[in-house]
């Protein structure tokens, strides 16, 4: 029975499970359209957390039938949003026509429904990303997105840290020691903690609101210790990466540094008192069967089918090759497994496209709206994206949100990058609605509009 089937069954059994999710749906209904697009990616981290604890029985199951929709009231949210919208280059419809393609090459894999519950969801990401990409017209409008997903990875950090409290001997994966409150993979759960520390980090260092610092600070030294105690490599790299900005300004802000160390210092010790014991002896070996596994799919897989990968073939495995036994381990070696190189090179040549985009619009960072530092550490989380595409594939897994965050971040330095290449680098993304040309194609919509709260913190330096 495919895994989709016994999703539903447990649904179906359990029919009080839906009430939540029909809950969810009146509730944003009734959401002001202003105020949609923040509550959905509020919701859209602990959603789809929830949707990976397998420990929580019926309603991770829910969640997980749901996740589709989670994207998909991202994306009516956005579409409704009221105010002017983003012209967006044409390449940027890449992702959704690469998406949609690709439902057709993997019809003829075994068990068929979950893969093609997967490729459909994965096209509604790159609509829900590309659509929230045109809403951010000035940089408040960047940071309704950036706040909604920062507190919405601080509601989904409950789970981990509740599972921690309450059932401290159920959440290490016995034998290894590594932490999975719920049964979570521990590479799948640290998806969840390199998403909220540059987020958290970055929330702590610009927050005016001085009562809240020594709380979020407690909260991003939790989460570090958290991936820690994974004992997952490429979680930590991807932390690693993401928190170059924030240190390099810590150095100029002392008093906050030294206050942030107590702060790490307690906290960790009162995490490692919990814990007990912990994988963290596999930070010290970088052993790994990933070199053996692409080399396989080099002789035994790309090599009879380059161009067009599963396309019209039976009997075959979505995840992973027969012939190898084992998934790809990497995210463009995913792609050319399932399409060849007709859907892995369109995707490639966006991969360096946006990272190229990223680094010129961060080197015109000044003369954007808002904090330059959001720029370096929006743009250093798309590196860490693209970086841990290597050794994984969950940038191209539509069951997270980091996957989506990468689209949106992939979407928005294209869209920058061109206009600053135009000469329009002041009017890429302006502060406020106030400095918005009203002369420009918008004008008229953007004297009517009105936006519903400031979104804009005071500079990290």
């Amino acid at each position: 029975m495919e895994r989709v089937d016994i999703y539903i069954d447990i649904l179906v059994e359990n029919p009080l499970l839906a009430i939540p999710i029909i809950a969810a749906i009146f509730a944003f209904a009734l959401v002001p359209a202003q105020h949609r697009l923040f509550a959905t990616l509020l919701l859209l981290v602990p959603w789809l957390t929830v949707a990976r604890l397998p420990g929580l029985g019926p309603i991770q199951a829910a969640a997980k039938l749901a996740s589709v929709g989670a994207y998909a009231l991202v994306a009516f949210a956005a579409i409704t949003h009221p105010g002017p919208r983003r012209d967006i280059p044409a390449v940027l419809w890449l992702y959704i026509v690469i998406a949609a393609i690709s439902i057709v090459y993997i019809l003829g894999v075994e068990e068929p429904m979950l893969p093609i519950v997967l490729r459909v969801q994965w096209l509604v990401i790159t609509v829900a990303a590309v659509c929230v990409v045109r809403t951010l017209v000035v940089h408040e409008d960047l940071m309704r997105v950036v706040d909604g997903l920062t507190w919405g990875c601080m509601l989904a950090l409950l789970l981990p840290i509740s599972g921690l409290l309450l059932f401290p001997a159920e959440s290490f994966l016995k034998g290894v020691n590594r932490f999975q409150p719920y049964g979570v993979n521990s590479n799948q759960l640290g998806m969840l903690f390199a998403l909220a520390t540059p987020l958290i980090a970055y929330m702590a260092l610009t927050t005016r609101r001085v009562s809240i610092k020594p709380a979020l600070l407690f909260t991003l030294v939790i989460t570090i210790g958290m991936a820690l105690i994974t004992g997952s490599r490429q979680t930590m790299l991807a932390i690693c990466i993401v928190m170059l900005p924030i240190l390099l300004t810590l150095t100029k802000r002392p008093v906050l540094t030294i206050f942030g160390m107590l702060i790490a210092v307690l906290g960790l010790s009162w995490l490692f008192t919990i814990a007990e014991t912990t994988a963290m002896e596999r930070f010290a070996t970088l052993e790994s069967t990933r070199a053996q596994i692409w080399a396989a799919y080099f002789s035994d897989v790309f090599s009879g089918r380059p161009l067009f990968g599963l396309l019209g073939t039976s009997g075959e495995y979505y995840e992973k090759s027969i012939v190898v036994g084992q998934h790809p381990h990497n995210a463009w070696f995913f792609l050319m497994y399932i399409g060849g190189l007709s859907i892995a090179g369109p995707m490639l040549f966006l991969t360096i496209l946006s990272s190229v985009a990223g680094w010129r619009t961060w080197r015109f960072r000044h003369f954007l709206g808002g904090d330059p530092l959001l720029y370096s550490v929006l743009y250093m989380l798309l590196i860490a994206m693209y970086v841990q595409g290597i050794f994984n594939q969950v940038v191209y897994w539509p069951t997270y949100t980091w996957s989506f965050l990468h689209v949106v971040l992939a979407s928005m330095f294209i869209c920058l990058a061109s206009e600053i290449r135009d000469g329009n680098a002041q009017e890429a993304l302006p502060s406020t609605w106030d400095e918005f040309d009203e002369d420009d194609e918008h004008g008229e919509e953007a004297e009517s509009f009105e936006d519903f709260g400031d979104g804009v913190r005071q500079p990290a330096n």
